[in-house]
């Protein structure tokens, strides 16, 4: 494959040796896919709920090695925002910088169509609205679309999620604390861990979170119950108390 200045490079080469030095998930999981496991025991072996972690990985590796770019406007942008930190942070070959470079531009053309995103939030929408629907007692987890595009905390992949307790419908429960009114996007649901006692898990679920500094907004016009944490740790605080957890979203893999 041509590279700069009339250099050649093997692109798949050399990003599967990155890989192989990689000491974030995505090198765990190109480890994982090498020794055959399967999403399951990657699943098992990090601690996380549900196994559509694997895929989004999997996304960020052809985009890395194949030069791959996604449908989905948020695994696009994951996409550029992986290829950034490579830029700035690893020693690639002119010629795989020069490549990376060319393909960051066209994934945020990808991750930018408005059309795109609209489509991908109406679909994560419906899916919120029909585990919803079940009105299952427990403990919700929500974001915001634009929450889930940005991070609050880049450098964690942290963000803003809502955590709170519903004992009836967790759509009228939403809708109730200005789910239409004060939030400028509808939410999307990301977990839900099914507990009847529910009021008694949300006391224990912040009580958590401010042990761990996941401290919540001081924003009051979207309601409370904000905290900047992820959907990891609030799924290691359910299984710390015995909860199934129930991936409605799967969260996009964030910066690390």
């Amino acid at each position: 494959m041509p590279g700069q200045a009339g250099t050649e490079f093997d692109r798949k080469a050399e990003v599967e040796r990155l890989l192989a030095q990689d000491d974030t998930v995505l090198g765990r999981l190109w480890q994982y896919d090498n020794q055959g496991l399967s999403p399951q025991e990657m699943t098992d072996r990090e601690g996380v709920a549900g196994v559509g972690w694997v895929s989004n990985y999997r996304s960020l590796v052809r985009v890395l090695r194949d030069g791959e770019i996604p449908k989905s406007p948020s695994m696009s942008l994951q996409g550029a925002r992986r290829i950034r930190s490579w830029l700035k942070k690893l020693d690639l070959s002119p010629g795989l910088r020069a490549a990376l470079v060319e393909q960051e531009s066209l994934l945020m053309s990808r991750a930018e169509d408005k059309q795109a995103q609209t489509e991908e939030v109406e679909e994560a929408v419906e899916a919120s609205k029909a585990a919803e629907a079940a009105g299952t007692p427990g403990i919700y987890v929500y974001t915001l679309p634009h929450y889930l595009r940005y991070p609050y905390d880049p450098e964690t992949g942290r963000t803003l999620l809502k955590v709170g307790h519903s004992s009836i419908d967790a759509h009228y429960r939403a809708s109730s604390q200005g789910r239409l009114t004060a939030l400028p996007e509808d939410p999307i649901l990301l977990r839900i861990y099914p507990v009847e006692a529910s009021a008694d898990a949300e006391r224990d679920f912040h009580a958590w979170l401010r042990d761990a500094d996941h401290a919540g907004s001081r924003a009051r016009r979207g309601g409370s119950e904000w905290y900047v944490t992820s959907t990891k740790f609030l799924d290691r605080i359910a299984r710390s108390k015995g909860l199934q957890v129930q991936v409605v979203t799967e969260f996009e893999p964030g910066e690390e």
